[in-house]
């Protein structure tokens, strides 16, 4: 598709030159990191990026350069090689973080930050609460939850905006049971999170909510610690260990999982609904169980909400692509190039959910998400029920005005108002 007002225009730049070299110290970036969404495809450089500079030099948003990794297998070697890239200034201090704080130590129990034997203790007691089976047991309460909800879409008079009305509550609530938070203060809880993601409200507003989450985590915690119960955060309380987890780490799980787990689902549900409806003709397979399967995890990969990059720090000199790294330089691993690349896939652009694929969407390696299994859970119930139960379900704003989140670290849409003809039982 072709870039819509809402994109932000990237400067025009020469023909990308060759960086690979074996000097001591790396040549200054002299090109901007893409970020020019189109709305659904990466940047329309990185195809030739990927077949004359996979290891591109170029500048950062935040101030500092980063060797731009952005073919398939290049973007597997350095995600699965987590003896020579580092995650502690991952994810996104590239994009928005200051570069000051680079290399600080990772706040306790942010697992996303974490190497070594740290980050294996960490997500071996994480691993075994999302396993499959695990996860499967929230099946019917996803389900009651997506009916309720659209239930309520239905009992108002169109249009609404489904990101606000459906796509946020909806993962917050089921973060909500999978941390234990007591039914009475899910509404709080919901309220909170989605004040923190929501651009339209002031800064000071959603800096406010952020703390608030805070001590409402600091509290849920205490109360675990006091009279735990049969959620996530109180068996790991209760888990029989030489090192047991304090108030801190279990504090910044809580926050990881609801920073991991909310929002990119939220983003998943409005831009996956927004892209369906462009694609009719693969709506209309939603229906079909066998296809989800497939279904979800393609559209994870033609999406890819993750985007900008993830960023690794080279801990000691290592060669990509022959592009010589120098240990203490920063790579940004462009997941939506690499699952767009045609040595990986064939005719990559184009969305077919009956398609399967080894997508990078949920990373690789060591830190691949976690939460994998919820996500595809959540969408896999969630957009067949939309499409099922609102027929004539279509976008009232025109293309040119929707507001994508080309400025922000998950990509996603900010409002997306639908109508509807009627709501079926």
């Amino acid at each position: 598709m072709k870039p819509n007002s809402n994109n932000v225009v990237a400067p025009q730049i020469q023909e990308p030159i060759s960086l690979t070299s074996t000097i001591q110290q790396p040549p200054p970036a002299s090109v901007p990191f893409p970020t020019n969404r189109c709305p659904f495809d990466p940047d329309p450089r990185y195809e030739g990026i990927r077949t004359s500079d996979p290891v591109l030099r170029v500048g950062t948003p935040a101030g500092f350069d980063v060797w731009l990794v952005s073919g398939y297998e290049d973007a597997r070697t350095v995600l699965g090689d987590a003896e020579t890239f580092s995650n502690v200034d991952a994810s996104s201090s590239h994009l928005m973080g200051d570069k000051d704080n680079l290399g600080a130590p990772p706040p306790p129990g942010v697992m996303l930050r974490h190497d070594g034997d740290s980050h294996s203790r960490l997500r071996l007691r994480l691993a075994r609460e999302f396993m499959v089976k695990r996860i499967a047991r929230l099946e019917p309460f996803i389900r009651d939850l997506v009916a309720t909800h659209i239930d309520r879409i239905g009992q108002q008079k169109g249009p609404l905006d489904l990101y606000r009305e459906f796509a946020l509550p909806v993962p917050a609530l089921v973060i909500s049971e999978i941390l234990g938070v007591p039914e009475g203060q899910r509404s709080e809880f919901e309220n909170a999170t989605a004040s923190q993601v929501d651009l339209s409200l002031p800064l000071e507003e959603r800096q406010a909510a952020a703390i608030q989450s805070a001590g409402f985590f600091a509290n849920l915690i205490q109360s675990k610690l006091e009279n735990p119960g049969d959620d996530l955060l109180s068996r790991l309380i209760l888990e029989p260990t030489e090192r047991p987890m304090d108030a801190a780490e279990l504090q910044g799980i809580a926050l990881l999982l609801l920073t991991a787990g909310h929002d990119t689902t939220a983003n998943m549900i409005t831009l996956g609904t927004y892209a369906l409806l462009q694609h009719p003709e693969q709506a209309a397979k939603l229906q079909n169980p066998a296809v989800m399967e497939t279904g979800v995890d393609e559209l994870i990969r033609y999406l890819t909400i993750v985007h900008n990059g993830v960023l690794r720090k080279a801990v000691k000199d290592t060669t990509i692509a022959g592009q010589t790294i120098r240990a203490g330089e920063h790579v940004a691993v462009v997941l939506e190039s690499a699952n767009r690349d045609n040595r990986f896939i064939s005719d990559g652009d184009q969305l077919d959910l009956e398609r399967r694929s080894a997508h990078l969407g949920f990373g690789y390696g060591p830190h691949q998400c976690l939460g994998q299994h919820l996500a595809r859970l959540e969408l896999r119930i969630a957009l067949p029920e939309l499409f099922r139960r609102l027929p004539g379900m279509r976008v009232e704003t025109p293309e040119t005005d929707i507001p994508f989140k080309n400025d922000m670290l998950v990509y996603g849409i900010k409002k997306l108002m639908i109508n509807w003809d009627e709501v079926i039982s």
